[in-house]
Order: structure tokens, then sequence, then C-alpha cells
């Protein structure tokens, strides 16, 4: 078995990144970085950090953008009023709100600060290397364009044929990613999609829960509260299948409910609740996938707690593991930071 001790508590965190080593944490209204062993001053609450090559960029919550270079806060140009930004090497993604709040997107260089998109798209837009999606803020169909913003192809939920629940309407959820030749996409009702990508044509279609693609061996596994499942990717197959309560009831057949399982390496992580358990999310765990075993598990907040401070793990915030520690946040902005013990 894994073993990991708690090591520090860090109250008042507004957004961290297991990643890089870092958050970000209010003290008497000042918003603060720690990073690199080291605590910087923020202009105001940040949202999304990413470093790129050497460094760090940060999008505040008021849609201003800027980097963190040797110690030094520098603005990005013609970057003030960003709503969005997924920030990537060598485009990032952006969106932002024009004339009678229109929602517009392009892609970045954000070396250059050209946009790669000769006009700016009406939709949300996914890149991977030089395959530029994009797909309606309703999530009702998902292109292939070009550089021209000109349409290769299309594809609509609504070809699927009818929802697999008659009373609501599937939409897109997420693009899993790429993965031999095909755009794999899930939506909001459970489907997982295999689109090809030079043609837009459906090769495959599942119904599953919490998929992720392992960028390794280009598998999708579909983790859920009793079980996961491997889809191989380029036969279109169920490669391996385990069922907690089946194969491991003294596990993870213990969990009533498993959330936000993230998939990291050979193992996943979890935050659950176990039988009888009641007043919200208590537990933390990693499952080695591979030895098919439970390594690790953890009482973060006790029943006793949850009953009487009503605190409790966040069902969308999951664990996450970087190099020896690992990093969870609750309801209430503390966050946790475990190191393993060899």
């Amino acid at each position: 078995m894994k073993k990991y001790k708690l090591k520090e508590t860090k109250k008042n965190v507004t957004e961290f990144d297991a990643g890089l080593n870092l958050y970000a944490y209010k003290e008497e209204n000042q918003n603060y970085l720690f990073f690199n062993n080291k605590i910087y001053p923020l202009r105001y609450t940040p949202m999304i950090f990413k470093k790129i090559d050497k460094v760090l960029y940060i999008k505040y919550s008021d849609g201003y953008c800027e980097k963190l270079v040797e110690d030094k806060f520098l603005p990005i140009n013609n970057m003030k009023n960003i709503k969005y930004i997924n920030f990537g090497k060598p485009y990032s993604v952006i969106f932002i709100y024009g004339d009678e709040y229109k929602k517009f997107f392009n892609l970045l260089d954000l070396e250059t600060n050209k946009l790669l998109l000769k006009k700016d798209s009406l939709h949300w837009l996914y890149i991977e290397k030089d395959i530029i999606v994009t797909y309606d803020i309703l999530g009702s169909f998902i292109s292939r364009i070009n550089t021209d913003t000109e349409t290769l192809w299309q594809f609509t939920i609504a070809s699927l044929g009818d929802s697999p629940y008659p009373d609501e309407e599937d939409r897109i959820d997420k693009i899993v990613g790429i993965a031999n030749g095909n755009l794999w996409v899930y939506t909001k009702l459970y489907r997982l999609i295999a689109l090809d990508i030079e043609t837009g044509c459906v090769q495959y279609h599942t119904d599953c829960f919490g998929v992720q693609l392992d960028e390794v061996t280009e598998n999708i596994f579909a983790i859920a509260s009793n079980g996961w499942t491997v889809i191989d990717t380029q036969t279109f197959t169920i490669k391996e299948d385990y069922f907690f309560s089946k194969e491991a009831p003294e596990g993870m057949g213990q969990y009533e409910s498993v959330y936000k399982p993230l998939l990291q390496g050979d193992y996943f992580t979890f935050i659950g609740s176990k039988h009888k358990e009641y007043g919200g999310i208590g537990w933390i765990g990693i499952f080695d996938y591979k030895a098919r075993k439970l390594v690790w598990e953890y009482e973060l907040i006790t029943q006793e707690e949850r009953n009487t401070s009503r605190n409790q793990l966040v069902p969308s915030q999951p664990l996450y593991i970087s190099g020896n520690k690992l990093y969870i946040k609750d309801v209430k902005d503390n966050l946790y930071i475990f190191e393993r013990e060899e």
C-alpha cells in the first residue's frame, strides 16, 4: 500500500495547479501566488495558470492576462478583455465579448501576438497540432474548419437519432481528443462518438460514463462508480473491464459513489462516499488499474465533521498527483497537500 501524509493545509485558496506545484490564496483582501517556493502579490483573483517553457501565464477573473518572467509580471499586449483563454503552444484558444455581448473566438500565438484564423469564429474552438475543430455554444453540432474558417465537414448530434433519454435533448459535453485518426466526442447524455477526422463520418459510438483519453496508449477509459472499462480506439472494442463490487468488495466495492475519477499514469484518483454514509463526500483514494487494486485511501473529512461543519469535498474537484505530492480542495477553499512516505 502507498502511504501519504498530510503535510500542509492552506486556507482561502482561490486557485491551484498541482502540476506546477503552485497555488493562489487570499489574505486580508490581498491575492497572493505561491510558486517556486516564493510568494508574489497578485493584482486580482486569478482563474487560469499555464506554464509554457519558462513563462507562467495568468488569466484573472476580470479578463486581464499577464505573464511572470524572471520574477517580473509583464502585460500581454491587447489582452485586456479576455473572458476565457486556454493557453497553449503554438496557439491558445481565446474568446472575448464584442458589441452587444456577442462572443468571438480565435487562436492566438502568444509569442507574436498574432491571430491564426483570418476571421473570428462564433463558436468554441479546439486545436490539436494542425487540426482545428469548432462546436456551437449549445452543443448541437461540431465541425472541422481551416484557417479561413471554411467548414470542411460538420456533424450534428441529431444525426445519431433519438435521444437516449426521451425527455432530454443531447448536447456535446466535451472533446475527448484525437486518437487513431478519429476525433472522439462525449455528450451530456453519456454517448461516446468517434468521427473520422478527414470526413466527419461516424466510425463508432457507445454509451458509457466518465471518459478520459490515455495519451500514451491512446485507449479511452470510462470510469464510473461501479467500475471501469477500457476502449481500444483502433479496433473499437472493449479491451478490458473491471467491476468493483464483483472483483474488489473489500476495496473499491466499499464505495457507494465515486466522483471525479482522474486517470494519471497507471492510476486513477477519486473522491467518494462509502455505503451507509450521509452528509457529503469525505474520502479520497488512489486505484492502480494495472494491479487492479486500491492502493491508498484516506478519510480527509470525517463523517462527524461533515455533519457538524457542513464541510465536504467538491464533487467536481479531483484529487491530483504531482510527483510525490497529492493536492485536493474542499468546499470551504482549504487546500490539502500530502507527501508520499517511502
